[in-house]
Formats: C-alpha cells, sequence, structure tokens
C-alpha cells in the first residue's frame, strides 16, 4: 500500500507567510528521511488565514528539486480554474524536474468561493473539467493538434515538453457524487475517494467505477487511494486530545465556507448541522486518530472492504497541531504502522 502525507502549506495565527512555507518544506523533507512515499499539494486561493499554497505545480516543482525518492503529487489541481493547454505544459515540465516522481492529481473542487474569484461560473465546473481534461490528454498523446469545444479552443498546437512518464503521469481523479464514480469509470484513470462517506456507501459506489471501468476495457479493479485525516499517538487519549481543536476547526470553517455559497435552504441546513457535529461523531466516521494498533486496524478494514491501493494522510486536519506534534505522529506512523502493509 503506497503512503502519502497530504498538506495545504497552513497559516496558522501565530505565524508569518514565510514561515508557513518554511514549515511545509521541512516537513517534507523529514517525511522522506522517515520513508513515506510520496506527499500530496492541495490548491487553495483568497483564504490568507489557511494556506498559502496556491500555486501546487511550482511547490511540486520546488520539492521535486529538493528531495530524490518522494513522489509528489497534486490532490488536486482544480481543473476548471485554469488554461489546459499550460497545465500541460507545467505538468510536464514537473515531471522532468521530477525524473517521473510526479502525481497528476485533478477535480473540481466544491469551494464556489475560487470559481467567484477567477469569475467562472460554477455551474460549468463540470463541463470545464472533462474537456480541460481532453484537451491535455491530446496535447499528452504528442505531435500538433486542434481543439475547438465549448470552453477552450485551440488551433494546430504542440505542447513541449512532453511527459517524462510514457504516455503521461499518473492522472488520479478526485471523485464525490454518486454520478461521477461510472463517468471516470469509462475514462480508466485511478481515482481518490473520501473517507467523509461511510464505508458501506463508498463500496456501492466503488461497484459502479470498477463495473464501469471493466466494461470499458480497462483492468479490474482499478487504482484507488483513499483520503482520511491521521493521528498517532501512545494511548488513545492522546491520539484524540491532541488534533481536536484542530478538528474540530476544520469542520466548522468548511461548513461556514460552504455555507456562504450553497445552492439551496436544504443545504444551508446541512451544513449548518456539519458545523456542530459532536467530536465523538468526528471519531467515529471521519478520521483516523488512534495507536498505532488502533490504526492499523482501520487501515486493514479500509483495504479489506475497498481494496485500496493507498491512502493520503491529511497529518494536520485543520492546520492547527502545532509542527513538533505533527512530526511525532508521523514518526509513529511510519515506524509502527506503514511496516505492516508493505
Amino acid at each position: 500500500m503506497n503512503f502519502g502525507m497530504f498538506t495545504d502549506f497552513h497559516v496558522r495565527a501565530d505565524m508569518s507567510q514565510a514561515e508557513a512555507f518554511e514549515e511545509s518544506f521541512s516537513q517534507v523533507a523529514e517525511v522522506e528521511q522517515m520513508g513515506m512515499d510520496s506527499v500530496w499539494l492541495a490548491e487553495h486561493h483568497f483564504t490568507p488565514d489557511r494556506s498559502v499554497l496556491a500555486s501546487p505545480l511550482i511547490i511540486a516543482s520546488a520539492i521535486a528539486a529538493r528531495t530524490s525518492t518522494l513522489r509528489v503529487g497534486l490532490a488536486v489541481q482544480v481543473l476548471p480554474l485554469t488554461n489546459p493547454l499550460r497545465v500541460a505544459e507545467e505538468a510536464a515540465t514537473v515531471d522532468h524536474i521530477s525524473k517521473g516522481r510526479f502525481d497528476f492529481g485533478i477535480g473540481r473542487s466544491g469551494l464556489t468561493k475560487y470559481y467567484q474569484g477567477y469569475n467562472i461560473p460554477y455551474s460549468e465546473s463540470r463541463g470545464r473539467f472533462f474537456e480541460a481534461l481532453q484537451v491535455i490528454m491530446k496535447a499528452w498523446k504528442g505531435g500538433s493538434f486542434s481543439h475547438q469545444g465549448d470552453f477552450y479552443s485551440y488551433d494546430d498546437v504542440q505542447v513541449v515538453p512532453q511527459p517524462f512518464q510514457q504516455p503521461y503521469p499518473p492522472t488520479r481523479i478526485a471523485v464525490a457524487s454518486e454520478d461521477t464514480f461510472p463517468i471516470v469509470g469509462k475514462l480508466g484513470h485511478p481515482i481518490f475517494i473520501s473517507a467523509t462517506t461511510g464505508i458501506p456507501v463508498l463500496k456501492e459506489r466503488l461497484k459502479l467505477y470498477r463495473t464501469a471501468r471493466q466494461e470499458a476495457g480497462f483492468e479490474w479493479p482499478g487504482e484507488v487511494t483513499l483520503r482520511i485525516p491521521a493521528y498517532v499517538a501512545e494511548t488513545t487519549a492522546k491520539a484524540q486530545a491532541d488534533p481536536k481543536n484542530s478538528a474540530i476547526h476544520a469542520i466548522q470553517y468548511a461548513a461556514t465556507e460552504l455555507i456562504k455559497t450553497a445552492a439551496s435552504e436544504e443545504g444551508v441546513e446541512r451544513l449548518r448541522r456539519m458545523a456542530n457535529i459532536p467530536y465523538e461523531e468526528i471519531l467515529r466516521q471521519r478520521v483516523m486518530f488512534g495507536t498505532p494498533a488502533e490504526v492499523t486496524e482501520r487501515l486493514e478494514e479500509y483495504r479489506d472492504e475497498l481494496d485500496i491501493s493507498g491512502v493520503v494522510l491529511e497529518t494536520n486536519y485543520g492546520g492547527q497541531i502545532p509542527n513538533d506534534r505533527v512530526m511525532a505522529s508521523v514518526r509513529m506512523l511510519t515506524e509502527n504502522v506503514v511496516p505492516r502493509f508493505k
């Protein structure tokens, strides 16, 4: 199983933006020494109290230049906000800089604030996403091509460089809504799924993905990576207490941001309930906080029930956990949990 660390390049109230960059780059260097397989980068815009990670491809190139074994992936590039031709060029460039250690993770994001800031209607996000992906796949075939679509038009262009990995970097799509699973399955790409959805529902949706994938001529079952917040400590009490405030902050922050742009009153009410979810319920359904034995047991359940091939671990869920505690948790994870899955 592939073990990756997810990072937001968080900003806390007591740190400058420069310090946020320094701390996150330091974490990446440490987790490579600890033996983690990969690091995964988010994409955030217009949130100065949360993150400085607005340009994941630039950060990915910096990480690639600073590391030698760690794979660097995007989780995810918000594809509808970009010019796909430029993304094809830059992602291929990172692939060369990393000498093939790059993973191209893409999605739409549920934060409509980003779309408003870039003056792109969120209603166009799905159409823009799939057309942008089509353009990138054409660009990575090599040679000149043209494209005339609903959102993008190009005439006789040729992308340079072509990717280092052939035919192109692993391209993984974040999926959440039920109807997206079979659509992505037909394309054959690996996927991200989130632990915010329970195992029984994920099993049903993965069946849709895998069936569609198989019917389209791709091998069963396809690579599935689970994204989940994780924290490991010597005792259950400590593993639950250390990240508590940060986890609650993450839930409340997400609900507050989404409420501002919810499409319906029903959606507003659901988000309000989410903002007030008891911590005990967060522990049961949304996160993986525990001792090495407890985290191992949870991971075995996800592996056996969902047939996942990897995990992307949010090691600082909410971004408020001090750096020394985050790294102590990661060290305990790499020393006591990861070896059980290798």
